[in-house]
């Protein structure tokens, strides 16, 4: 409450009261404001639940005749003298007009104006917040921090007696944040993509980490409020309660009748209280804080464990401590509950004598029929001038709930750590990321299967982006893994690396891959598969148009098979007579008969051909075994095979010859630019500039005598 000498003479209606406005050179009086409307909204929170760091704008309104010249953008001075006195007026604010509105028959103005509050709220802080942490790694106390930012608007900060909760803790740079726009070098403006931090967001989490209110106060100046806290009276018996005390008594008179004094400010005495209304409940203490960046991370709690019901006040989303360590965030929670956990009142609304040296913040007491009301300031409504009414009221809920009721910002941030779990009826998620350190893990189980996510990215402020990617997936149809990296630079050369893995009821496929694609339209490419099948399993390899294929499978009718075929395969007599039958090739023993048109083998072991020459074949045997060979199901895959190889390369050399052909018609309208811009240099404006040296001539002959 504002200490005024005259604080009495408000609680009368018969006082005269004059309202001065000022702006420039021009003084507003009670004559020139339309039918004394007047109304100051003023308002730490008008939230449903009390929220620490809300910070609102004063708006005052009024009706003016006998101004013709428009208010708009005006910084106005109001004030208010009671009883002529005019040596000591009482100033309710300053404000800067927002909307000046004429009627239609333009007998009055309608203006609407706000504190310094709108301005901040706001504004654009992203050049700011670059300037006073340039670096990720910057740094700065906090106090340093909100200095600045007040500086920043041209304001005076004015600091509770007790100082700031956390003006000590570190801030660093956690947001990634670019202006809306930025001066190019010729003057003007170019577009920046990147994303703005607006004053609200600066000004609302710099309070709420300080447990504290900000408020333009009627001075002009920036105050940091906090809530007195522990404001109720302690009352032995009802014999004793307040409104028993006789009304010739004094306040100090009354005093022995509270063992604890109560801290609220009597209001609605002496006829001037009109009506009321209250909740039936308490807003009670909170007796713990939880600092978290977002809903269900786990975050910090201070106190751990409290008696009774926790009553859980929750700071989140706050890009101030982001990247904290739990020890850090521990300390900034237990600063925070100090100055909060006796804050204790009673949601009301109340219609009494206006009085402008009230304040908001400040701890009322109210007595009514049935109730006493003891509570907060949150908001007012003060109308009128020589009638003034005032209508005090405060929200709040009996307990705070999980679900935050603050301010939300989507910001990049820079630096967070997180581990978040949700479940819920569809889903089980868990969530952790390290910001600072550009990793990120997500796990996902839903009744489709399970999502496993990992991720790291870095962005860097050349342009170039590296991003690795893991990704696991499991379904009822089976398991998919990505392991993806992708490095993009300014050049458009383009690299990527995947690794596949996909299991399902049919099998299993393994897929390397390493593509490189760059400017000129060459393409490498390395694939290596691994399928594996039921009863079989498949490995090629294909690079650079070489084929080889090792497979091996089973059939209940013919038995196993082992089959490799390739361009070249090397392997010894010893080393095929070894792996065939572990070293020992017994015809006798197993009864193996081969039966040819010019070449039997008995199973005895008897031989019977037409001729033999050493490591050699000749003969008819050259074409037989050439046919053979040709009409094999594995030439059959090679030719397939190599036939796809060549389309491959020539879909490579056409997307050469494209992008061959799109750098030619690149080049050929950069050709005409650059031809049309020489051409109006050296043409066009030479030619301009002699037609304006002509009639620039013209144009001096005319005031010559005799020239018309």
């Amino acid at each position: 409450m504002i200490d005024y000498e005259h604080f009495d003479l408000f609680q009368q209606d018969s006082v005269d009261k004059q309202l001065t406005i000022q702006y420039d050179n021009t003084t507003i009086t009670n004559e020139d404001i339309f039918e004394q409307t007047m109304t100051l909204d003023e308002a730490l929170c008008s939230q449903k639940e009390l929220r620490f760091g809300s910070c609102e704008a004063s708006v005052i309104k009024f009706k003016i005749a006998n101004i013709f010249l428009p208010m708009y953008g005006k910084e106005i001075t109001t004030k208010i003298v009671p009883e002529k006195h005019n040596a000591e007026p009482l100033q309710i604010g300053k404000y800067k007009v927002e909307t000046d509105t004429p009627t239609a028959d333009r007998q009055w103005r309608e203006i609407t104006a706000y504190d310094a509050m709108h301005d901040i709220v706001n504004a654009d802080v992203a050049e700011w917040y670059n300037t006073i942490l340039p670096n990720d790694d910057s740094t700065v106390t906090l106090k340093q921090f909100r200095q600045s930012f007040i500086k920043h608007f041209g304001l005076e900060e004015v600091i509770p007696k007790d100082g700031l909760a956390n003006d000590n803790m570190t801030v660093r740079k956690t947001i990634g944040v670019v202006a809306s726009s930025e001066t190019s070098g010729s003057g003007g403006t170019k577009s920046v993509i990147g994303e703005a931090l607006s004053g609200n967001t600066v000004v609302t989490k710099m309070c709420e980490i300080n447990g504290c209110f900000g408020h333009i106060g009627r001075d002009g100046k920036f105050h940091y409020i906090y809530l007195p806290q522990d404001i109720q009276g302690l009352y032995p018996s009802n014999t004793l309660f307040p409104d028993h005390a006789p009304d010739y008594l004094s306040q100090a008179e009354t005093g022995h009748l509270y063992p604890q004094d109560p801290k609220g400010i009597p209001i609605g005495g002496k006829g001037t209280y009109i009506d009321a209304k209250y909740d039936d409940y308490i807003c009670r203490t909170i007796n713990q804080i939880q600092i978290r960046q977002k809903e269900n991370d786990i975050g910090v709690i201070y106190p751990e464990k409290v008696n009774g019901t926790p009553n859980t006040y929750i700071i989140e989303d706050n890009f101030l401590v982001y990247g904290m360590s739990s020890e850090e965030l521990k300390e900034v929670a237990k600063n925070i509950f100090e100055r909060v956990k006796g804050v204790i009142y009673r949601p009301f609304e109340a219609n009494i004598q206006g009085n402008p040296c009230f304040e908001v913040g400040d701890p009322i007491r109210l007595v009514t029929r049935y109730e006493l009301i003891e509570s907060y300031i949150l908001e007012r409504h003060l109308k009128g001038i020589q009638a003034l009414r005032d209508t005090f009221s405060a929200k709040g809920v009996e307990r705070y709930s999980e679900k935050v009721n603050s301010v939300h910002s989507s910001i990049l941030q820079l630096k967070g750590k997180t581990n978040t779990l949700t479940r819920n009826i569809e889903e089980t998620n868990l969530a952790m990321a390290d910001m600072d350190k550009a990793l990120r893990t997500e796990i996902s189980v839903t009744a489709a299967g399970l999502s496993a996510d990992i991720q790291a990215e870095k962005t860097r402020a050349e342009g170039e982006e590296q991003e690795l990617s893991n990704k696991i997936d499991v379904t009822a149809e089976g398991l998919r893994a990505d392991i993806q990296s992708e490095t993009e630079r300014a050049t458009g050369e383009e690299e990527s690396l995947s690794n596949r893995i996909t299991v399902t009821a049919e099998g299993l496929t393994a897929s390397i891959e390493a593509e490189k694609t760059r400017a000129t339209g060459e393409e490498e490419r390395l694939s290596t598969d691994i399928i594996a099948l039921a009863g079989q399993i498949i490995l090629k390899v294909d690079s650079d148009g070489n084929i080889a294929q090792v497979e091996l499978s089973a059939n209940a009718d013919t038995g196993s098979v082992f089959k490799v075929q390739a361009q070249n395969i090397s392997l010894s007599a010893e080393e095929a007579i070894s792996l065939l039958t572990g070293g020992n090739l017994n015809l006798t023993g197993k009864h193996i008969v081969i039966n040819s048109t010019n070449f039997n083998v008995d199973e005895n072991g008897n031989v019977q051909c037409h001729n033999i020459t050493a490591f050699s074949i000749s003969g008819e045997a050259v074409n037989q075994f050439n046919n053979t060979v040709s009409d094999t199901e594995a030439m059959r895959l090679a030719r397939e095979a190599i036939s796809n190889a060549a389309s491959a390369a020539s879909a490579a050399s056409s997307a050469a010859s494209t992008a061959q052909s799109a750098a030619n018609k690149a080049q050929e309208t950069a050709n005409t630019a650059n031809s049309t811009v020489s051409n109006l240099n050296s043409v066009i404006i030479p030619q301009i500039n002699g037609w304006i040296r002509q009639m620039s001539t013209q144009l001096q002959a005319l005031g010559q005598p005799g020239i018309s």
